[in-house]
């Protein structure tokens, strides 16, 4: 009976070690669900093959990478289409909200379907918003608002923004990496 064994890599989570009597030589397999196997010729050691998937991890933290962006991108695709005027009621809400709460003054606001900006702020306090932002998780949403509410005191990305804003959000570096995972085209 071939023998096997689940090894965990820390950038790449378990890994399943399994001895083939059909591979000639070591090979390593990502499938969809993200799970890992290595098929280990029978004549080789499993610490070989711990070693050549050490050599292998940046390959598979890339390919797992591109498999949980498909995965993000198949979920966006089943998620029911969102109207401009949905969109427009709970974000409109949410500004008002968080305008309210922190002081903030804007004129108008305007919803937009835009393939590159989650949001701006006009010299005349205008407030353009995404419509997708109503997607993403509350904390992120709430962050593109509070971006732009700053906007309406600080008009660019000056050190006094970014203090104002961390100010009110905590953690904004993590936010904005959070923020660049998700694409903002219509699903």
């Amino acid at each position: 009976m071939p023998k096997s064994a689940i090894i965990e890599f820390e950038d790449i989570g378990p890994v399943l070690f399994q001895e083939s009597e059909r591979a000639k030589h070591l090979s390593i397999t990502i499938k969809p669900d993200q799970s890992i196997r290595v098929a280990v010729p029978r004549r080789t050691s499993f610490k070989r093959a711990r070693d050549f998937v050490t050599t292998k991890l940046p390959w598979a933290r890339k390919h797992l990478a591109r498999l949980c962006a498909a995965e993000q991108d198949h979920s966006r695709r089943n998620l029911p289409r969102i109207s401009r005027a949905r969109a427009r009621a709970i974000l409109r809400v949410r500004l008002d909200y968080m305008a309210r709460l922190y002081g903030f003054e804007y004129n108008k606001l305007f919803i937009r379907n835009q393939k590159t900006r989650w949001g701006s702020c006009s010299d005349k306090n205008n407030i353009n918003l995404n419509m997708y932002l109503v997607r993403l998780p509350q904390q992120l949403m709430d962050y593109v608002i509070l971006h732009e509410l700053v906007h309406t005191k600080h008009k660019n990305h000056s050190r006094k923004f970014w203090m104002e804003l961390e100010k009110l959000c905590g953690n904004v570096k993590a936010l904005k990496k959070q923020l660049r995972k998700y694409k903002m085209a219509a699903v």
